[in-house]
């Protein structure tokens, strides 16, 4: 009696278990399936927050501002930073009597006008820290030679003391004038003493030469640096790029574009 009472009990619950038993395989898919979500989510939110930490970690600082200016173009128009307000400009400092860096820089300024040629919110600005030798027609003959466009690539001149503030204080980039050295009144002695560590200290300099004599030993150098400047669209300095780093000036066409992007 016992023994019909016990196999009656084992049958009456043997369905239950057999639908137990069927429903462990879908539970246990159940669950794999909503452990794999749950870690796709969270390897999809690592990822997005690293690409957006990586893509702030590319944005370009904000450094300063570039101060007002009136400047002469080679066309003779005058250009102010109000002009350039909107669009992002790579400047340079060159003179045309420069025999070392300055031809560089202006090989190095027109591969950047043909790598933007397609992009009508970038220009070129060089500025002459030789104002006095570089009239609008000589920058003239000197933009000609490296096929400048006129829209595209700006040659400025213009008052020297305020080339020279745009250059010092504006880019803050090194400039030593020997004519000013002589002029312990032009040039405070702080600012002589730092401009002569500056050219003792600095490897990328460019030198112009007495008209006649470009050996002679008594002539007389504009030393300046020759480091390009990237200018966004609200006058704000971004970066600085050595002419003579080639690592550099390759980072520099894309930067130009995060630039261009608000970035």
């Amino acid at each position: 009696m016992s023994s019909d009472t016990s196999r009656h009990l084992r049958d009456a619950h043997a369905p239950a278990r057999a639908v137990a038993s069927s429903k462990r395989p879908w539970l246990l898919w159940g669950t794999c399936v909503l452990v794999a979500l749950v870690v796709g989510v969270g390897l999809s939110l690592r990822v997005g927050f690293e690409n957006t930490s990586r893509q702030a970690a590319h944005d370009l600082p904000h450094l300063w501002e570039v101060p007002d200016f009136a400047l002469i173009e080679r066309s003779g128009q005058s250009v102010t930073r109000a002009d350039l307000l909107g669009k992002v400009w790579i400047a340079s400092v060159i003179f045309t009597r420069c025999v070392e860096e300055c031809p560089l820089v202006s090989n190095h300024m027109a591969r950047l006008q043909a790598t933007f040629a397609a992009e009508p919110d970038v220009r070129l600005v060089s500025i002459t820290v030789d104002p006095a030798y570089d009239t609008p027609e000589v920058l003239t003959r000197y933009a000609q030679s490296f096929a400048a466009q006129p829209q595209r690539w700006l040659f400025l001149t213009g008052d020297k003391a305020m080339i020279y503030r745009l250059v010092r204080e504006g880019f803050r980039l090194g400039l030593l004038d020997p004519q000013e050295s002589e002029k312990s009144s032009a040039v405070p002695e702080a600012a002589r003493m730092r401009q002569a560590l500056w050219q003792l200290l600095t490897p990328a300099s460019a030198r112009a030469h007495d008209d006649g004599h470009p050996h002679d030993e008594a002539q007389r150098a504009i030393t300046h640096s020759a480091r390009l400047v990237l200018v966004d669209r609200q006058s704000q300095v971004r970066h600085f790029y050595d002419s003579a780093d080639q690592s550099t000036l390759r980072r520099l066409p894309s930067d130009v574009r995060l630039v261009l992007q608000g970035r």
